[in-house]
């Protein structure tokens, strides 16, 4: 019963609907939910939630623990079905959590272990050489969806979207709100939230130099203008 307030959140649903959804875990092969995060949704504490789903931490019937999504029953969409699509097309370029199954409300994909981009730049115990490769990786990463003319959508909110592992890698995360229709912004987005306005981008000042401003918005605009591998790395070559 300690799942009821987890599988219709935020509100009640019927009894149908309910054994709908337990269903529906059973078939991507769930096992158990384990508490981890620190956010609470009755009894059990959880890895976040946003407006479209919740994310838990769970148990396979493999015995391997993963990331399971869950729609909200108030989302403003009525599966995860495309979200799952995007999702795998970033994968596909080597981006974002790998998705092992998904359905009409949830999504079962890799655990990222480790901290929000923001958290992470707060601890005492990192130094310029792993600010520098997460910077480039996150850029990286990004370069590579926008060459696969996928825009994530959220990339300016950057604390909710980039993950760094435990093992110091970036990891993109989130593709709720993306999109193949609109022209994709990642590398902008990101290069304006990590090297020039904000909490974070202040943070990662305070381990690498970055280069003249202007020459990063100069570069950045010709980026925008023609996404190639040549214009990107004049944006990788700003930092010092």
């Amino acid at each position: 019963m300690e799942l009821i307030p987890i599988l219709s959140y935020p509100r009640e649903i019927n009894t149908q609907a309910y054994v709908r959804r337990l269903k529906e875990i059973d078939c991507l092969g769930v096992h158990s939910f384990l508490p981890a995060g620190n956010t609470k949704i009755g009894r059990l504490n959880i890895l976040g939630k946003g407006g479209v789903g919740i994310v838990a931490k769970v148990e396979g019937k493999d015995n391997k623990v993963y990331a399971l999504k869950i729609r909200r029953v108030d989302a403003n969409r009525s599966s995860m079905d495309m979200e799952a699509i995007f999702l795998k097309m970033a994968n596909s370029v080597g981006v974002g959590p790998s998705v092992y199954a998904s359905s009409e409300n949830f999504i079962l994909m890799d655990l990222i272990d480790g901290w929000n981009i923001e958290c992470w730049l707060s601890q005492q115990n990192i130094s310029s050489t792993q600010v520098r490769a997460i910077v480039t990786g996150a850029l990286e990463q990004c370069y590579s969806l926008d060459s696969a003319n996928l825009d994530h959508g959220e990339l300016s909110s950057l604390s909710h979207h980039l993950l760094v592992s435990k093992d110091v890698e970036a990891q993109i995360i989130d593709f709720e709100s993306s999109s193949m229709t609109r022209p994709p912004r990642n590398v902008t987005s990101v290069s304006h939230a990590l090297l020039l306005n904000g909490r974070i981008s202040k943070l990662i000042g305070k381990y690498i130099t970055i280069g003249k401003q202007d020459e990063l918005l100069q570069s950045l605009r010709v980026y925008k203008r023609d996404r190639n591998r040549r214009n990107f790395e004049r944006i990788l070559n700003v930092l010092e």
